[in-house]
């Protein structure tokens, strides 16, 4: 005969589990840099460059968000060298 659940104590009752805390849902982490972005753009543009802390995290984001469509900078050409043919 298999042990029942409220025997051996694995059960939650109605009760137990309404006293439980509840642990909210986390945020999505796209939703989150978004409204991040929403108010470092809002700071920015109310009080122009004041260089406070949020105003160099907003430069700093910005440089980063657009970096993508910036100039690749141009490498150094490599010298190439001749190697000896086998003969």
């Amino acid at each position: 005969m298999a042990p029942h659940a409220e025997l051996d104590g694995t059960k939650t009752t109605l009760h137990k589990a309404s006293s439980l805390p509840r642990v909210p849902e986390p945020a999505d982490e796209n939703d989150v840099m978004r409204e991040q972005l929403e108010y470092l753009i809002g700071h920015a543009t109310e009080r122009g460059a004041c260089s406070c802390s949020e105003c160099q995290r907003y430069i700093r984001v910005r440089s980063l968000l657009l970096e993508i469509f910036s100039e690749p900078e141009p490498e150094p050409a490599q010298q190439l060298t001749a190697l000896p043919m086998a003969a």
